[in-house]
């Protein structure tokens, strides 16, 4: 088996295993927008969803959702959501409560809102700034031109 293959399978492997709680809700939107006949693309062992969702985007385990104005010239992007996914692998099943919950505060809540529109940066906190350093680190795969 070739050695990226070999990254793949284990990467996949340890998602489904010691990241089964987040897989199997970002399984549920993937198929939700599936079905809503949303794109969608593999990227180094991740499924990548273009969705229809107009708040931004997000990953639950190895699966991506990316907002709707998403090009593949935006890699930063993808990067950090798959930084994510590294994510998921290192917490497993406390990622939901260590990484997934403070992320979604941070983007949701109206007075985190406010720090923002106030100057302070998204990607300047846990576990936002985390994700950015993995995904640079991590996503190295240029992702397809007509995903």
């Amino acid at each position: 088996m070739e050695r990226s293959s070999l990254r793949r399978f284990l990467y996949v492997l340890w998602q489904w295993t010691w990241g089964l709680p987040q897989n199997l809700v970002g399984l549920g939107f993937f198929l939700f927008y599936r079905i809503k006949g949303c794109r969608s693309f593999p990227y180094q062992g991740a499924r990548v969803t273009i969705w229809t969702n107009r708040t931004g985007s997000m990953s639950m385990g190895r699966y991506l959702f990316l907002e709707p104005g998403w090009t593949p010239a935006a890699h930063r992007l993808l990067a950090h959501e798959y930084g994510h996914t590294i994510q998921s692998l290192f917490f497993g099943p406390l990622y939901l409560l260590t990484v997934g919950l403070p992320s979604l505060l941070w983007a949701g809540l109206p007075c985190f809102r406010n720090m923002r529109r106030k100057g302070r940066s998204y990607y300047s906190i846990y576990p936002e700034k985390g994700a950015t350093r993995l995904g640079e680190r991590f996503a190295k795969q240029t992702p397809p031109e007509q995903p």
